[in-house]
């Protein structure tokens, strides 16, 4: 996976976690600065599209963290 795009994915998922209070601003200002610096880097690209590319890529990055390992426990 692109940095760039892990380094969006974990700050949003900060943002998740975190709903509410001081420390939820801190993080949502994080986040809003990677999106940022990401659409600087890529101008052709529409604030809207990459937070949709964000959602998508999210939901994925999630399932993908969840999954437990198909290998059997040692007996």
């Amino acid at each position: 996976m692109n940095q760039e795009l892990e380094a969006i994915l974990r700050a949003y998922d900060a943002v998740q976690e975190k709903s509410s209070g001081e420390q939820a601003d801190d993080l949502a200002a994080i986040f809003q600065s990677r999106i940022d610096d990401f659409l600087a880097k890529h101008p052709s690209l529409s604030a809207q599209t990459l937070q949709r590319m964000v959602d998508i890529a999210y939901r994925r990055w999630v399932c993908a963290q969840s999954k437990h390992s198909s290998m059997p426990p040692k007996a």
